[in-house]
């Protein structure tokens, strides 16, 4: 799953689960779902992020060294 269809499901969750928090209680077994599985792709992007920092910091170091 690429960065750009997690950004795209984490926004239509986030709208599904804040339309819901209108109308259902926050102890609705519904909402827990989709609170839970927001967490898990907010948690999934941040780790590409993560790594896609870790790689660009990694080659900057290395190419410092080198000259």
């Amino acid at each position: 799953m690429k960065t750009k269809s997690l950004h795209r499901k984490i926004k239509k969750n986030k709208f599904y689960l804040n339309f819901l928090l209108n109308y259902l209680s926050p102890s609705n077994i519904l909402i827990i779902y989709l609170s839970q599985n927001l967490d898990k792709l907010i948690c999934k992007k941040q780790k590409r992020i993560y790594i896609k920092y870790k790689k660009k910091s990694t080659r900057s170091v290395a190419r410092y060294r080198a000259a």
